[in-house]
């Protein structure tokens, strides 16, 4: 089943699969499933591979999500960077397992790809698309994430939306770091471009952009 990211951000019990595949380009998103997955589950126990693991020594793989727990939890798996290769293997999960649950994360999977199509038509998986956040939904995440901070502008959210190219694990790295720096949780302009380092990144790309260009007179008086 087909599910729209946003709803899970709400709500990730709507999540009914033993097999749930995240895929997509916003690695922020799917950073955040994980964690939003990890709090759910908070009594599990949390075992991560990454797909060629798993395909080197597909026993192990199993043997371990058939053992149970030492401390009698359940079982929670993470299997990253998944593609194609590792269908096989979601075809026989798809048939056996009843018991753990298992979030696979993908990059960008196209429509040709056999994973995607596979988990697009079965009733027994849930697949998750993780597209590039736009304006609005990095301003809403900024506005949750610092509300109760005074200053929190327009121009404020776009300083720090500029400074991460709209990249929301960068956003989530720079909130990190407001919310060390402004332990009052009033947010001044000058001390947050400093913070962040615009203007010195805004030189830098500009240099770059002239050096380029082969702007030799502008490039020399960037780099003094």
């Amino acid at each position: 089943m087909i599910y729209k990211s946003y709803l899970l951000e709400k709500n990730i019990n709507l999540l009914k699969n033993q097999i749930t595949l995240f895929y997509g380009e916003n690695l922020g998103l799917k950073d955040d499933f994980k964690n939003k997955i990890k709090e759910h589950f908070l009594n599990s126990e949390f075992i991560e591979f990454n797909k060629d693991e798993i395909l080197k020594n597909e026993t192990l793989f199993f043997n371990e999500l058939n053992n149970i727990s030492l401390f009698n939890t359940s079982k929670i798996f993470f299997i990253s960077q998944v593609n194609d290769k590792i269908l096989h293997l979601m075809n026989e999960l798809e048939t056996q397992n009843d018991e753990q649950r298992i979030f696979l994360f993908a990059e960008l999977l196209d429509k040709k790809s056999k994973l995607r199509a596979s988990f697009e038509k079965s009733k027994k998986l849930d697949i998750v698309p993780c597209y590039l956040d736009n304006e609005i939904t990095l301003k809403k995440i900024i506005n949750d994430r610092l509300k109760g901070y005074t200053g929190l502008s327009n121009q404020v959210l776009n300083t720090i939306i500029e400074s991460c190219g709209n990249d929301r694990a960068k956003i989530n790295t720079e909130i990190s770091k407001i919310i060390t720096f402004f332990k009052n949780k009033d947010i001044k302009i000058k001390e947050l471009e400093h913070l962040l380092n615009t203007r010195e990144n805004n030189n830098f790309n500009l240099l770059k952009d002239q050096a380029l260009m082969g702007n030799k007179l502008l490039t020399n008086k960037l780099i003094s």
